[in-house]
Order: structure tokens, then C-alpha cells, then sequence
């Protein structure tokens, strides 16, 4: 442009003053659009966060496959229903597990028992039960595994809660409620077994690696 503005005889102060003008013209005009696609372009291409067919959790609420990915937006599919975001919304907002790339995924069972009953004692018993019954099945479960008891509850209850690994992805969601169900189970027969006359099972939220036995 210069050489085309010298060419026409113009002067090159004269020059040089009205191309500086025209381009900060122009970064006002496309900058921020400009600043977002090459973000986009990074984070897409850079982070490489997803590719087309994966299963994400998206926000940490709800699970999408991942339909169509473009410069811009994202298509995801939650069981029929078609979601269109901006890729800059998702990588300055929403926290995302791509379930696809993950390996295993972990899963707690809660129950309320009389706290009276636990002791070092009875929850060795129930350790000892589930990790017969870990060991039944190793292609779904991790065989490491713990039971936290440090909440109370009133009145004189205490929640135990099982963490236990699954060994596949959680985006195989159907196996996975399956198997959770099953140690939960697991799990309250051998409270029953060594004392525990009741139990009440607590929560079910429907988070990646805090799901809780319903």
C-alpha cells in the first residue's frame, strides 16, 4: 500500500500517516473478532479438548456428544436435544471432562447408621466383605477402595461413605449406574451383616466422580 501511495507521488509522511490511520481503523473494527477466532483456533487445535463422536460432561450437570465442531461454535447432542455454544463461552465459563479420554471414573454410596455401631472393629468386618465382592468382578471394579466415617448426623448417626473406581469410562453410563447399584448393595448387606439394624441411603446427585447410590 505504501509503495502504490509513494508510486502516486503522494509524500511519505503523508503516506505513512494515513496507513497508520487505516489500520488502526481496522483493528478497531475486526480486532476483537480477530483476538477470539485465533483463540478459538488455539484452543480447538491447541488444547484439542474434544473431537467429533466423544461423550463430554459439560458446566459438570449434564453429558453431550460432541456432533459438529467448527472455528466458532460447537454442536452437542444430549439424548435428542441440540445444543449450539460458543466455543469462547465453554473455554472462559463452563468446566469440561471429556469422558471419552478418560480411563476410569470413581463413585461414592452414603448411608446413615447408628454411630454407636462404628468402630474400628465393625468397619474392618465391612472391608473385608466388600473386598470379597470387588474381587468377584476386577473388569468393573478397582480393588482399592475406602470408607470415610467423619460426618455426623443427628441425631447420633454417622454417614459412611464408600469410594470405590470403576475401571472403564463413565461415558458407558448405563454400565456404570449398574455396577454402582450393585456395590451399594454390596455394601448395605454387609452393614446389615455386622449390626447395623438400619440404614438410610442419602443423595444421588448426578455429577461426575460424586455420584451416591439412590
Amino acid at each position: 500500500i505504501l509503495l502504490s501511495l509513494f508510486t502516486l507521488g503522494v509524500r511519505g509522511i503523508d503516506a505513512w500517516v494515513g496507513f497508520t490511520t487505516f489500520v488502526v481503523g481496522l483493528s478497531f473494527a475486526f480486532g476483537g473478532a480477530v483476538k477470539v477466532a485465533f483463540e478459538n483456533f488455539l484452543f480447538l487445535f491447541g488444547g484439542h479438548p474434544f473431537d467429533v463422536g466423544d461423550k463430554i460432561f459439560l458446566g459438570g450437570t449434564r453429558m453431550y456428544e460432541v456432533k459438529r465442531v467448527a472455528l466458532q461454535t460447537t454442536e452437542l447432542d444430549h439424548f435428542g436435544e441440540v445444543r449450539v455454544i460458543q466455543n469462547s463461552t465453554v473455554r472462559a465459563t463452563e468446566p469440561l471432562v471429556n469422558l471419552s479420554r478418560s480411563k476410569m471414573h470413581w463413585v461414592t454410596c452414603d448411608y446413615l447408621v447408628d454411630a454407636r455401631l462404628v468402630t474400628e472393629g465393625f468397619l474392618e468386618k465391612v472391608k473385608a466383605d466388600l473386598s470379597l465382592f470387588l474381587k468377584k468382578d476386577p473388569e468393573t471394579y478397582q480393588q482399592e477402595f475406602r470408607i470415610d466415617s467423619y460426618e455426623f448426623v443427628p441425631p447420633e448417626k454417622i454417614k459412611l461413605t464408600l469410594m470405590l473406581t470403576m475401571r472403564f469410562s463413565f461415558e458407558h453410563l448405563n454400565r456404570s449406574r449398574i455396577a454402582q447399584s450393585k456395590a451399594g448393595i454390596a455394601f448395605a448387606q454387609a452393614l446389615h451383616k455386622h449390626g447395623a439394624k438400619y440404614s438410610t441411603v442419602i443423595d444421588f446427585p448426578e455429577h461426575v466422580g460424586s455420584m451416591m447410590v439412590k
